[in-house]
């Protein structure tokens, strides 16, 4: 009896912390995020009949406001709102995987939603962001994925939009670094005839707060 009450008192701790941890993974919830008026993004671009504006979001507040992670820029993960206006008659879309965000000789790419979340939530992180032992937070992947700006058509006179996952290191300057940084936007395609319209080249330095305005 005194074995059997002392495997108990064994096990319930351990118990209790591995129903601590999964209700904590379990309890994902996604946000909600839309597009907003054209007039609202401060860094865009227009050609073609097409405006494609950006919005990074710079520290954990922002990001935490439409992703249910409080410290996802801490961690190295940048969002990076990328939002398109279509006056043409025809759809477009934009290879988000071509996309590069630029400053001096860095030029980065988006993180698959897979490689994010397995940052965000894995006990170790690869090099290229590849989940290392415990699983990802299924719920999570599926938000960063329906988020992702991947397979997001535009429209004929319509609007979509959707994120990239940008790797960052010096979080602590990242305002400073993003605001001499442009976005590169070599491929934006005609889903009509499959053409390639013009290249963005988008300055984030007007995506910048306003002093005072955090």
């Amino acid at each position: 009896m005194k074995n059997k009450t002392r495997y108990l008192l064994l096990f319930m701790p351990a118990t209790v912390l591995l129903f601590a941890a999964t209700s904590m993974v379990a309890g994902y919830k996604a946000r909600t995020w839309s597009v907003n008026a054209r007039e609202s993004y401060h860094a865009s671009l227009t050609s073609e009949g097409v405006t494609i504006a950006v919005q990074p979001l710079l520290n954990d507040a922002l990001a935490a406001q439409v992703f249910d992670k409080n410290d996802i820029v801490t961690r190295g993960i940048m969002p990076l709102a990328i939002i398109i206006f279509n006056d043409n008659d025809y759809p477009v879309e934009v290879d988000c995987l071509s996309i590069e965000l630029i400053r001096d000789e860095d030029r980065i790419h988006t993180l698959t939603p897979a490689a994010v979340v397995g940052r965000l939530y894995g006990k170790s992180k690869s090099m290229l962001g590849q989940p290392s032992g415990k699983p990802s937070n299924e719920k999570a992947l599926e938000d960063f994925n329906n988020k992702f700006l991947m397979n997001k058509p535009v429209p004929p006179h319509g609007k979509n939009g959707g994120f990239l996952y940008m790797r960052v290191y010096d979080t602590g300057n990242l305002e400073s670094y993003i605001s001499k940084a442009t976005v590169y936007v070599p491929n934006v395609y005609r889903q009509d005839n499959g053409s390639r319209l013009i290249f963005f080249e988008i300055s984030l330095s007007a995506a910048m707060p306003a002093p005072g305005g955090r």
